[in-house]
């Protein structure tokens, strides 16, 4: 719990934000409150949604494992979406972005993969999920296990106002129980088991997953690895935002993604120098040819929505925070087989900028 008067505190001095989201009064942290990390959300009672942790990243399996681990450990499919905590309030499902928002669009969404009667029996569960595909609102790529949509996948769960993750046990127990849509599990490996869990990063890599969360059984201790495959991935699609997004972005994945190569020879292609090229400079050749058709460089989203409301809710939120930088189509939203569909684009300024003077003919200077 966290008192009214510390919370109103922490609103004064710009460590909480209040919100409101259809009649829902509630604080998301913007710095840790009594132990509370960033990211938590703090509901009309004082009830706390714990924020989801960072999870730290190993770039070795041959050093990493031993190091970072002194037991078993489950090895889970990291997949590429969205991170959301998902849990029941005064008889309504809210879906919670990893920044403390209510979105819109994953409240609306996620009984269409699980039912909410699981919130009868477990009034104060919290589910952690990743949603992910490729008609996500924020995303510009998606993963191979959704082939279109959405999919929601269930990794983790919490306890409303308890700090700390479900133990594992517990955790499987209660998703096959209630048919929960869980993330895959590859299985339970030891900190030795470094050539085995090679051969799995190996498949997951071939099959152009993203990678594996590495838990152990009480759920607090846990490291993720990502394949090779998935870093060139994430730079073809965001190589039209080279100049919006910070260098590190690109250079973090160039470097996890030799570091990977080096840990498995067997992998490195005979093509890869060749698609690494392509990853970067079909995205710009993309930029190049939008701006010259558009007058501008921008990525279309497209996602949908059970509810009216939820939709309207949902443009509301993007014109707030993402401003003149976010345009919707004229007809949005549409109905199409029963959803309102959005239809959207984000604009990135400085690789527009700097195309419209090139474009123009100006002179630059290194």
């Amino acid at each position: 719990m966290i008192e009214q008067e510390t919370l109103q505190d922490a609103i004064a001095n710009r460590r909480a934000e209040a919100l409101t989201f259809d009649g829902l009064e509630y604080a998301r942290l913007l710095e840790p409150v009594n132990h509370y990390p960033r990211g938590s959300v703090v509901l009309p009672d004082g009830s706390v949604v714990p924020g989801y942790p960072s999870i730290g990243r190993i770039q070795s399996l041959e050093a990493g494992l031993p190091r970072q681990f002194e037991q078993p450990f489950w090895a889970e499919e990291k997949i590429d979406g969205f991170n959301v905590r998902i849990l029941r309030w005064q008889g309504r499902v809210y879906a919670f972005s990893r920044g403390g928002y209510v979105c819109a669009f994953s409240s609306d969404r996620v009984t269409d993969f699980m039912d909410p009667a699981i919130f009868d029996a477990e009034p104060d569960l919290i589910l952690c999920a990743e949603i992910a595909g490729p008609d996500t609102p924020y995303l510009e790529g998606s993963t191979p296990r959704v082939a279109h949509d959405v999919g929601l996948f269930v990794f983790d769960l919490m306890r409303l106002g308890q700090p700390g993750f479900v133990s594992q046990p517990e955790k499987f127990s209660l998703i096959e129980h209630h048919a929960l849509p869980p993330a895959p599990l590859h299985g339970q490996f030891t900190p030795r088991d470094t050539k085995p869990l090679g051969r799995l990063i190996q498949q997951l890599d071939e099959e152009g997953a993203e990678g594996l969360v590495l838990k152990t059984a009480d759920g607090q201790h846990r490291a993720k690895y990502v394949t090779g495959s998935s870093c060139v991935s994430d730079i073809r699609v965001c190589a039209e935002q080279l100049l919006d997004l910070p260098p590190e972005y690109f250079t973090n994945r160039l470097t996890r993604l030799a570091i990977f190569l080096s840990e498995h020879p067997n992998q490195h292609h005979a093509d890869l120098e060749q698609t690494l090229g392509q990853a970067f400079l079909s995205g710009l050749y993309g930029a190049v040819a939008q701006h010259r058709r558009q007058g501008h460089v921008g990525h279309r989203y497209r996602c949908r929505f059970r509810e009216h409301t939820n939709a309207l809710h949902f443009m509301k939120h993007m014109r707030t925070t993402g401003g003149r930088h976010v345009s919707f189509a004229d007809d949005s939203p549409r109905q199409e087989d029963g959803y309102w569909v959005l239809e959207f684009e984000r604009q990135f300024d400085r690789i527009t900028g700097t195309l419209a003077s090139a474009l123009a003919g100006d002179r630059q200077y290194d």
